[in-house]
Order: structure tokens, then C-alpha cells, then sequence
């Protein structure tokens, strides 16, 4: 199968991607998009991602550890709060278990209302870039 996605409906992905997330910390933003396109099984944005987070200097551990559930992380490789958001986003990119109202009452307390939206916004455009990554492939 042939594939081609229209050129002007990947322009509307970038800018939405250039924007999304701005309220989160750049390491976060990757951790997130990694950990999202692990569940996805979208292999090149996996590679990209972990090539963007080794750039900024995180360890290959942790790096590593992205491929696993957040819950399943052991204590003191990411923070209380990254560990929340990346279980939120576990969340919002597996939609057949729907969202648990204890994740996003958890990513809450460490997160005001601007950086979980961000959250969401991350996952929503990872989620898109992945479908279309793996349905042109």
C-alpha cells in the first residue's frame, strides 16, 4: 500500500506541534512523547525522541526506562511529578482503559491547569504524528 498523506495537513501538524506543550519543561515534553510513541510502537519517533533526550543530557537509564510503564519506574529515576505526567499520558494515549480520575486528580498536584493542558496537548499531537508515521511507513 501506498501511502501520501496531503502536504498542507503535515504543515497544520508542525505548527501544532511547534506550539504544543510550551507550558512544560522541554525534558519533560520529550520524556512524554517518547513514552507515548513506545505505546504506539512507532520505532523512528521512538528514535528520535531518545536521540533528543540523550542530546539534553539524560541518562541512557532513564532513556531506557521510558520503554516500561511509569508505574513500573524505580524511585529516584524521575521526579514525583514527571512520574504523574507520564502516567497521565499513558492514560490519555491508551483510550480503551479511559481516563482514570485518580491520574488526573494525581498529575493535579504537582501540575497547574496551563501544564496539564500542555500534557494533553503533547499527547494529542505525538498520538497524531505517530498515526501518521506508522500509517505511511
Amino acid at each position: 500500500m501506498d501511502a501520501r498523506v496531503q502536504a498542507s495537513f503535515l504543515k497544520a501538524l508542525e505548527r501544532l506541534d511547534g506550539d504544543a506543550g510550551d507550558a512544560l519543561d522541554p525534558r519533560l515534553r520529550d520524556m512524554i512523547r517518547l513514552r507515548v510513541s513506545h505505546l504506539n510502537g512507532c520505532h523512528g519517533s521512538v528514535r528520535m525522541h531518545s536521540e533528543s533526550l540523550a542530546q539534553q543530557g539524560a541518562r541512557h537509564d532513564l532513556i531506557s526506562a521510558l520503554a516500561r510503564p511509569a508505574r513500573l519506574m524505580r524511585d529516584g529515576l524521575v521526579s514525583d511529578g514527571d512520574a504523574a505526567a507520564l502516567r497521565f499520558a499513558e492514560i490519555l494515549t491508551d483510550a480503551p482503559r479511559g481516563l482514570e480520575a485518580d491520574a488526573r486528580e494525581h498529575v493535579g498536584a504537582w501540575f497547574n491547569a496551563g501544564q496539564i493542558g500542555s500534557i494533553i496537548e503533547v499527547v494529542a499531537i505525538t498520538n497524531a504524528w505517530n498515526r501518521v508515521m506508522r500509517g505511511t511507513d
